[in-house]
């Protein structure tokens, strides 16, 4: 496993990130102590369908992490769902 400083991480954060593109892990060091670990991400984890939709460029992988707590604050809808009411206009339109 490789071992880079927070600066030295700063600084080449490019080189590193092809060394973990290429499999290795990369340990980040503060004042000589690791605080964090760069590794690949294990797509093998991933269901099919969302591996095959990145392999054909129908899905990107998020940008940042979901904040699950403000998640949870966001207002909840009234009324019927979306669905429901887009059920309703179809049978509508018939």
């Amino acid at each position: 496993m490789i071992q880079a400083s927070v600066s030295t991480i700063k600084n080449s954060l490019s080189h590193y990130l092809e060394k973990v593109k290429a499999g290795q892990s990369v340990q980040i060091t503060d004042h000589r102590k690791v605080v964090a670990v760069l590794e690949p991400v294990d797509s093998a984890k991933w269901p099919e369908e969302i591996r095959r939709a990145l392999d054909l460029g129908q899905a990107k992988t998020p940008r940042l992490q979901l904040d699950v707590a403000a998640f949870e604050q966001l207002p909840k809808a009234h009324g019927p769902s979306l669905s429901a009411a887009i059920l309703e206009e179809r049978q509508q339109s018939r």
